[in-house]
């Protein structure tokens, strides 16, 4: 980017905008501890200048000055995903909506709110609860998630069985447009709001959203099932998803998961040995009375056992799944979108991939509607170990492999899933949002190098052969479990 207009923006911005080496390195990744060797032959991460802008208008301006010039603009809040959906992939101007964190107007009377889309959904309701109100729903990485960064990412998590996503909650977004525009997107407008659905940032940024929630929950009831295998646990689920008094949430783990959490402290030996479901309702006194029988018919239904006094503690343990990092040093792993009939198929040849690798795999999981379910199921890694971890990244295409086997996908495209792009949606699919791209963005400058297409280095045909033959090869490392190297 042109020294001057850099300069300029730093006058604009103040201390709001920097250029500093240290600075703009903390914005070259997410989640993922992906090593250089495999980044920089595929993007340029370290952006040229990270603006932090407090309001619309601020937004509007970098966006017009990125158009007019033609720099490429990555927008980034929580940075809470491991795809890089965030991170810039050809340098430019890295936009921190961090400051546009406001409650900005309650309509209490008609559950309505306006909230900046930088706002996290944790602080979001923590803030409702103060005056009676709560959110219909909101992702595991509640403390970190941002409003705005949920709505483009798909917005499926804990209450979407029961509320639906939170598109669908959503009113209206006022958005940034590419060109620098600034538009109030809702379900009539051209484009419509759910355009933004899934488009994680490529197709606008997102400044503020008006929000349907719903009054705070009187009362909340937990339960915890207990099952011996795979396909009881499907049972289990596929019976609660059928009843009208839906849970909240549900939340289920194998006995991989459940172990590790038992040699964390933060599960009983019992819990260890088996699949567990989360069961988790609120609501008036009488939605929980519902719901708790609707827990108890599926119990007797599939001949569960019952958890129930560990139900409480999984319950406040719900954002902390990732807390299974450490017996690390990292994680490698796959999020998997998949039909509810197949899981039990999927954790089976889970079961079986883990029988000839020997990983230390584990799975959980959120149902978010009554036919999908969000499957992780992830091994220990080491970023330091390069060929190691070159052989990590080969095996959880293998799990993607088992999960398109399965009817599922990826969950989240960002750079490293781009090439599974053809497995998320359809060739028709996949026109319309090329299409939707080119209409809104024909110069491909807002989050460029993301969900549409993959880079060369990344091409599905190439990728998916060099993949299968590293799977192939015998391991080097193979994490830890346990706190022993296998």
């Amino acid at each position: 980017m042109d020294a001057q207009i850099s300069e300029n923006l730093k006058t604009a911005f103040g201390d709001r905008a920097t250029t500093d080496l240290f600075e703009r390195g903390f914005y070259q990744r997410d989640l993922a501890p992906v090593p250089d060797f495999l980044v920089n032959p595929i993007a340029d991460t370290l952006p040229d200048i990270v603006i932090r802008p407090q309001n619309t208008a601020e937004v509007a301006y970098i966006a017009k000055l990125a158009a007019e010039k033609e720099i490429p603009m990555t927008a980034r809040a929580g940075g809470s995903t491991v795809y890089f959906n965030t991170v810039c992939t050809r340098k430019g101007i890295l936009v921190d909506l961090n400051g546009l964190d406001q409650l900005v107007a309650v309509e209490q009377e008609s559950n309505i709110v306006r909230v900046g889309a930088g706002m996290t959904w944790w602080q979001l309701e923590r803030a409702l609860n103060r005056i009676g109100l709560a959110t219909c729903s909101y992702p595991s990485s509640a403390q970190a998630a941002t409003v705005g960064g949920w709505l483009v990412m798909m917005g499926y998590g804990l209450g979407s069985l029961k509320y639906g996503p939170v598109v669908e909650q959503v009113i209206s977004a006022q958005t940034v447009m590419p060109d620098g525009s600034v538009q109030e997107l809702n379900a009539m407008s051209k484009p419509p709001v759910s355009w933004l659905a899934g488009s994680e940032g490529t197709l606008g940024i997102v400044t503020e959203i008006e929000l349907r929630v719903r009054p705070q929950p009187e009362t909340e009831w937990h339960g915890l099932a207990e099952l011996e295998d795979a396909r009881q646990m499907q049972r289990f689920i596929e019976s609660a998803v059928l009843s009208a008094a839906l849970p909240f949430n549900l939340h289920f783990s194998d006995p991989g998961c459940n172990a590790l959490r038992h040699r964390l402290g933060l599960g009983s030996e019992r819990a260890a040995k088996a699949y567990t479901v989360a069961f988790d309702a609120d609501g008036s006194a009488a939605e929980t009375a519902a719901a708790q029988k609707n827990y108890s018919k599926c119990l007797h239904i599939t001949t569960a056992g019952d958890l129930g006094e560990e139900a409480e503690h999984e319950w406040q343990h719900r954002f902390f799944s990732l807390v299974l990092k450490r017996e690390g040093p990292s994680l490698l792993g796959a999020e998997i979108w998949l039909p509810i009939s197949s899981l039990a198929a999927y954790l089976h040849d889970i079961e079986l991939f883990e029988s000839k690798k020997n990983l230390g795999l584990k799975s959980y999981g959120h149902v978010v509607t009554a036919q999908h379910a969000m499957v992780m199921t992830m091994f220990n890694a080491d970023e330091r170990d390069t060929i190691g971890y070159l052989q990590g990244l080969a095996l959880v295409k293998k799990l993607h492999d088992i999960g398109a086997k399965h009817g599922g996908c990826p969950y989240g495209v960002g750079l490293w899933n781009t090439p599974y792009v053809s497995r998320c949606h359809t060739a028709a699919e996949l026109v319309e949002l090329k299409q939707r791209k080119k209409l809104l963005d024909p110069n491909n400058i807002m989050n460029p190098g993301k969900v549409y297409q993959a880079p060369l280095l990344l091409n599905p045909a190439l990728f998916s052969l060099g993949m299968d033959l590293l799977a192939a090869t015998t391991l080097v490392y193979r994490g830890k479990i346990g706190g022993e190297q296998v």
